[in-house]
């Protein structure tokens, strides 16, 4: 069925969207980019406030409400209006005789000007005979001046359509004081604000598609043929007083179960490829810095240690040189005492809490590849092969430097991190290619950092049922420190 997929043409095939791991994808993005989110929303307020502002013109509105009264059979006598067809030709003849040109044409002569500077509108309660007029302009004088001269003139104008008439004030105009269309600060903040928070979520929305990371091992299946052998979900730490900082190690107690049994199934996958081999020497390594790996080759050697096996785990790193400071032993010995002029004794220590064995310091060294490549380091190797069930090198990223290559050449086994949504699928790919003409297998290759949810190797398959803390509890063997006398000259195999 995998041939037969892949002989299918890219372009016949659909890339599914896993809305799930997008909007996963699109929160990473948000926390990575938050302040490009902050930084529009911020944008989007002040411009849209600016632009309110900039196309701002002030409005003045007064409005006169009245009702209507007729003058009954040419008598001189005016009463209220009550007929209802009579009120509905007043509701659409008052409209129509505003917009009259007598009308217009005897308001502006009331006026004294040549051009009306506003506007003049009437509505009128259906079935009734009131009326509301309004008038509307960029100056109060002018509105109000309007208004008044349009209620003086109106009896006249409607004369030969509703006779003779008469209005009864209910609520007489007034100067306007303000403008109705004052800009609301809060409002133009909030509209702006929202504005460019959409444009953000869709700038992280099309940075979220077009990222080809990986992200789930059918995104790596379009790269490498290799295994997924655990998905290690992401951990938090919650804030606690009093209390520093908790290592990401499967001793810790802050540590959440889902990741210690992902890392428990992970050791137990391994040792069982490294039998297949009859191997004991696995290198640990990435595609850049920041995936995790010497994290996880420090936990790997912890659960190995946990079963009862002599682990050690040394340090390739040596231009970072960080596993001695996650264990709290910087002291001791490292690769670089293997070669020099000065021959030392190499020393192995227990690694702190860890129950393994450590050969590694916070020395570093700009360019340490002939350290590496040096006949000693493989002799050495050699000889803790028979004094270790198995030995974890924990090496620089394979995409980066040519130390993990180097370092290859004496491994059984590779083991690959690759953190989530991370590192570009090219140069993953890149990272596996530096490490093929090595001779060392890789294994396959770990998810780290992985969403606890989507994560298959969680608690669901690899949980407390099967691996739990029945079988493999967190009993450590007391191991001391141990000298073997190998000096960079000297072999006593």
């Amino acid at each position: 069925m995998e041939k037969e997929r892949r002989n299918i043409p890219a372009e016949m095939e659909e890339e599914e969207i896993d809305l799930g791991l997008l909007l996963i994808t699109l929160w990473r993005s948000f926390r990575r980019f938050w302040w490009l989110v902050l930084l529009l929303a911020a944008l989007g307020a002040a411009g849209f406030y600016g632009f309110q502002r900039f196309r701002y013109t002030p409005m003045y509105r007064s409005s006169a409400t009245f009702t209507v009264t007729t003058e009954e059979g040419g008598s001189g006598t005016y009463s209220f209006y009550y007929d209802s067809t009579m009120a509905d030709q007043m509701s659409r003849t008052f409209p129509y005789i505003l917009d009259s040109s007598f009308f217009r044409s005897l308001l502006l002569e009331r006026l004294g000007r040549d051009s009306l500077n506003g506007s003049i509108t009437a509505e009128t309660i259906e079935e009734s005979n009131v009326v509301t007029m309004t008038a509307e302009s960029r100056s109060p004088e002018d509105t109000y001046a309007i208004l008044q001269g349009a209620l003086e003139i109106y009896p006249e104008a409607a004369r030969f359509v509703l006779g003779e008439i008469s209005f009864n004030y209910l609520d007489p105009a007034e100067m306007p004081e303000a403008p109705y269309n004052q800009i609301s600060l809060k409002r133009g903040l909030v509209l702006g604000g929202c504005g460019g928070l959409l444009v953000a979520l869709v700038i992280l929305g099309l940075i979220s598609l077009a990222r080809k990371t990986a992200r789930n091992p059918e995104e790596m299946q379009k790269i490498t043929s290799l295994r997924c052998l655990a998905s290690i979900p992401h951990v938090t730490f919650k804030a606690r007083k009093k209390q520093g900082k908790s290592s990401l190690a499967v001793w810790e107690k802050r540590v959440q179960g889902g990741y210690k049994e992902s890392i428990r199934a992970l050791g137990i996958r391994v040792e069982k490829e490294l039998k297949k081999l009859e191997g004991k020497i696995l290198l640990v390594t990435s595609t850049v810095s920041g995936e995790g790996k010497s994290t996880l080759a420090m936990n790997l050697a912890a659960v190995l240690g946990e079963q009862g096996k002599k682990v050690l785990l040394v340090d390739g790193d040596l231009r970072k040189a960080a596993d001695a400071g996650l264990l709290g032993a910087e002291k001791g010995s490292s690769l670089l005492d293997l070669t020099g002029e000065v021959q030392k004794t190499i020393e192995i220590r227990k690694a702190g809490r860890g129950p393994f064995w450590l050969l590694g310091n916070g020395e570093t060294l700009q360019q340490p590849a002939p350290v590496l490549s040096s006949p000693w380091v493989g002799k050495f190797l050699k000889k803790m092969r028979q004094k270790m069930d198995y030995i974890i090198l924990d090496t620089p990223p394979a995409g980066m430097f040519q130390d993990a290559a180097i370092l290859a050449e004496e491994a059984d086994g590779i083991l690959y991190a690759v953190k989530y949504d991370y590192v570009p699928q090219q140069r993953i790919l890149e990272g596996f290619s530096s490490l093929g003409g090595s001779g060392a297998p890789i294994l396959g290759y770990v998810f780290n950092d992985y969403p606890e949810a989507s994560s298959e190797y969680g608690y669901g398959r690899y949980g407390y049922g099967r691996y739990g803390y029945g079988r493999y509890g967190y009993g450590y063997r007391k191991y001391g420190y141990e000298k073997y006398g190998e000096k960079a000259g000297e072999d006593r195999s």
